[in-house]
């Protein structure tokens, strides 16, 4: 399933946000993780392909971000926006730098998993919304 369906899917499935989130993550990873395979047998017509896909999927990251108040956010925007900047060209060192990146990400909200579902439950985090899949990227 892409991330985007299962964003689509919440009303239907009761996913919480930070499932969606990790949904996310696994998506660019293996996006990232398909890019440095085409790099690594030296496919370049497929690259642009594989940015376009990771670059969406960076955005979608970039897009989950609430910019009231602007300083929380900040450091995941920048680290969201040094990934779409090593995903520019296509080099295996840039492309492996942004897996890294995102990989670190996704561990550290795997590790909040449960606390974020509680939270979520308790109305402490604000549940997507059916309508929130109409505003996402179609990837």
């Amino acid at each position: 399933m892409t991330p985007h369906q299962a964003y689509r899917r919440n009303a239907q499935s009761g996913w919480t946000r930070i499932e969606m989130l990790l949904a996310i993550y696994e998506g660019t990873i293996a996006a990232l993780d398909d890019g440095l395979d085409s790099l690594n047998r030296n496919q370049m017509s497929e690259y642009p392909a594989r940015q376009l896909r990771v670059s969406q999927l960076c955005l979608l990251l970039i897009s989950g971000i609430d910019p009231v108040p602007p300083e929380e956010g900040s450091n995941l925007r920048e680290l969201y926006v040094y990934c779409l900047d090593q995903i520019s060209q296509p080099d295996v060192n840039t492309w492996t730098n942004a897996r890294k990146v995102l990989v670190t990400l996704r561990e550290g909200f795997q590790g909040i998993r449960e606390q974020g579902i509680q939270l979520e439950a308790e109305g402490a985090i604000t549940p997507l919304t059916s309508s929130t899949s109409h505003t996402l990227l179609h990837v």
